[in-house]
């Protein structure tokens, strides 16, 4: 019985749906603002999820989705990286992500 609730137990947390690329607080902490590189960014992360381009800056997005089948575990959010035109990081931050209107992260 006790085998049967732990198999149980791990069915209910491993169902989950992930998509995109998390940055936890350590690769977001090894990334200087005036210091580091696209390159920098890229070795330390991966390639970003999207890119845009406003005015003489370029922002690399990596968007995060996790839904679970426990609440409060559910996480949406995208990490931010600003660069100027010499490929220095300028800006990061943390946002709330798309989330795709998904009701499941309202």
């Amino acid at each position: 019985m006790k085998y049967i609730l732990w198999i149980f137990l791990g069915l209910i947390l491993s169902a989950c749906y992930q998509k995109g690329l998390e940055v936890n607080q350590n690769k977001l902490d090894a990334i200087i603002i005036g210091k580091s590189t696209q390159e920098d960014v890229e070795k330390i992360i991966g390639y970003p999820v999207r890119k845009t381009n406003i005015g003489n800056k370029e922002i690399w997005y990596y968007d995060f989705t996790r839904i679970t089948s426990l609440p409060g575990f559910d996480k949406d959010e995208s990490t931010v990286f600003e660069f100027n035109k010499k490929g220095i990081v300028v800006k990061k931050y943390k946002t709330q992500g798309s989330g795709n209107n998904n009701p499941l992260l309202n």
